[in-house]
């Protein structure tokens, strides 16, 4: 008895083991399946896109063929001995044949790229037959036709595809070896069927019901995962036909490991699959934020000192794709008072940085290219020279020209943003105390005359700016590298020398920072740099937060001048750090921007407001009335 109670103790021992195993495989797979799910929109090119349908294309075959597609697929009757291609017998008309359609136009491309299908020898192209009728009469007319296209049957970069009416797989063997047949997942081949098997294809609607809207429901998606596994097991790639054909489903499809992306939107999948490099990205140095303590968040007190922050073109898509790449950190989200910034200028629904900023700056809607000035060319009383009548001091940074919109916008008035001389002399003239940033080319002889005789102190880095008192000028060419390429901590330490200066003076000061190439990412349709830019920038708003709990007499507001890029988000993982977006526009959009404050008075920044009323919040925290 005792025997027996052991036996089962053993047992049920090694029974739990062997399913705690099971769960820790699983976890593995799951954490295996997240890592490669990064990876897999980077080995996806056109090459892995599928011309479905594509004799119903406006010009069959170059279209697809001048995107680089992989693979292209028409459908074939046989009318009086030859192969006309057509979707229905209704359609088929006496010159669309597949030899005028296709296989003339094929060997013409490999006579042109001697011997190659493409110029490039390491692409391929696959052609799918779909044979509508008796594929015995059709098979045997096109192994017939093919007798004369020697140059197609012995390249190596063209495989043909039989789908559709197909023989047995006992069968492959009476065609010829340049006839790959498509296989069926349910069907189990021997070596030498599987030999012959091109590609296998699955209908996804039989498959599941799913629209192609969000994603697939947990048992559809393993379904779906379960015919990829068991065809990549047997080496051999796999196409759905009948799959939803848009940008969300295809997302999907890639994340489920699908090799040929099925699409009638030739144009749009090429697109779409040539931007992933640059739409891709994962962070592999996620950072600590800072913990605000709150004690003087939403006080309702005058404060000393303001901080504006300014991430060019950001709005809460740019922000949501760096606290992802951060894998669910950032400084700004910290803030507890949002809001939403109204763009627009006063004559365009979609605003450049120069009106943009000078909203903040001086609580006016202006036209797109004015700096500091009203639409009919006034120039406007910004907060530097304002608070400058309080005792009060200014600072600006920005990691672009020190004359660019964004920058200009706080100390210099003109008609045209690109006037960089004229620009620059402003700040001679203007309150501002310290600015830094790119170098600009209104940087002349003269202004550089002018800079010595008002006694500004000019730097060409920021170490040579921490032993000048006074007014300082920093046009470091640093400023305007890229934090990819090696700029580093240079927006940092630019805030802290500029604050270790503004913090002496008792009676406060405004300090604008700007990081400009967030902006530089929208225009080029980056997602790293944007990221990166804005992950940068962020660094400086925890220092900012921090700042504002030691002081208790700080404001500190983060917002973007306008959105750009037109960015959304399709695919990402909070606990990876990795993100998948999709840009519409390479230029500003008119989405609002995201307004973040913290400190006293930040609760005043909430809502929906234009942006001149940044302006006007800013003067009312510090107790200033117009």
């Amino acid at each position: 008895m005792l025997y027996h109670r052991v036996s089962r103790a053993v047992i049920r021992f090694f029974n739990s083991m062997m399913k705690l195993s099971k769960k820790i495989a699983v976890a593995l797979a799951l954490g295996l399946f997240v890592q490669n799910q990064a990876q897999n929109y980077l080995r996806y090119t056109v090459g892995n896109a599928h011309s479905h349908n594509d004799y119903l294309q406006g010009i069959p075959f170059w279209q697809a063929y001048y995107e680089n597609f992989g693979s292209i697929e028409a459908d074939v009757f046989l009318v009086k001995g030859k192969l006309c291609v057509a979707h229905t017998e209704k359609e088929l008309l006496p010159d669309r044949t597949l030899e005028n359609l296709y296989l003339d136009p094929i060997s013409r491309q490999i006579k042109i790229n001697k011997g190659n299908i493409y110029s490039d020898p390491n692409k391929k192209l696959q052609l799918l037959i779909d044979i509508k009728q008796d594929y015995k009469t059709s098979l045997s007319a096109l192994v017939s036709t093919l007798k004369k296209y020697s140059e197609i049957t012995g390249c190596p970069g063209i495989k043909i595809v039989i789908t559709g009416g197909r023989p047995q797989p006992g069968d492959f063997k009476n065609y010829p070896n340049y006839l790959f047949f498509d296989g069926d997942s349910d069907t189990n081949y021997t070596t030498d069927q599987l030999k012959r098997i091109g590609l296998f294809s699955a209908d996804f609607q039989d498959l599941v019901k799913w629209n192609g809207k969000g994603i697939p429901r947990d048992e559809e998606t393993e379904k779906i995962r379960s015919v990829v596994e068991k065809v990549h097991a047997q080496k051999r790639p796999i196409r759905f036909y009948g799959a939803p054909d848009f940008t969300n489903a295809w997302v999907n499809l890639m994340d489920l490991d699908v090799d040929y992306i099925n699409t009638d939107h030739i144009s749009d999948l090429k697109k779409f699959i040539n931007a992933i490099p640059k739409n891709f990205y994962k962070n592999s140095r996620a950072y600590e934020v800072y913990k605000p303590t709150y004690k003087t968040d939403k006080a309702s007190k005058k404060v000393k000192n303001i901080i504006l922050l300014i991430p060019d073109g950001t709005s809460l898509p740019q922000y949501y794709a760096a606290f992802t790449a951060n894998k669910g950190n950032l400084n700004v989200f910290n803030m507890k008072s949002t809001g939403m910034s109204k763009t627009n200028s006063s004559n365009a629904y979609i605003t450049d940085s120069a009106p943009g900023s000078t909203a903040f700056a001086a609580g006016v809607k202006t036209k797109n290219t004015f700096v500091g000035v009203d639409d009919t060319g006034k120039a406007l009383a910004q907060i530097p020279d304002i608070i400058a009548a309080k005792g009060m001091v200014s600072g600006l940074i920005s990691t672009g020209d020190v004359t660019d919109a964004t920058p200009a916008d706080f100390y210099a008035h003109s008609d045209n943003r690109n006037n960089s001389e004229s620009i620059l002399k402003d700040f001679v003239n203007s309150k501002t105390k310290i600015l830094i940033g790119g170098p600009t080319n209104g940087l002349s002889g003269k202004n550089i005359q002018m800079i010595k005789d008002a006694k500004i102190g000019f730097c060409q880095d920021l170490k040579s700016a921490s032993t000048i008192s006074g007014r300082k000028l920093v046009i470091d060419p640093l400023a305007s590298q890229g934090i990819r390429n090696g700029r580093e901590n240079w927006l940092a330490e630019a805030f802290d020398l500029t604050l270790n200066d503004l913090k002496e003076n008792k009676k406060g000061f405004f300090m604008m920072v700007e990081a400009s190439q967030t902006d530089g990412g929208g225009h080029h349709n980056n997602l790293e740099q944007l990221i990166t830019e804005l992950l940068d920038f962020d660094h400086v708003v925890g220092k900012a937060m921090r700042f504002a709990d030691e002081n208790k007499e700080t404001l500190v507001i983060v917002v973007g001048d306008h959105e750009t890029g037109g960015l959304t988000l399709l695919d990402g993982s909070l606990k990876e750090g990795w993100v998948l977006g999709n840009f519409s526009t390479n230029d500003h959009t008119s989405i609002p921007s995201s307004v973040f404050a913290y400190g006293p008075n930040s609760q005043k920044f909430t809502g929906l407001f234009e942006n001149t009323e940044i302006f006007n919040k800013i003067l009312e925290a510090y107790g200033i009335r117009r």
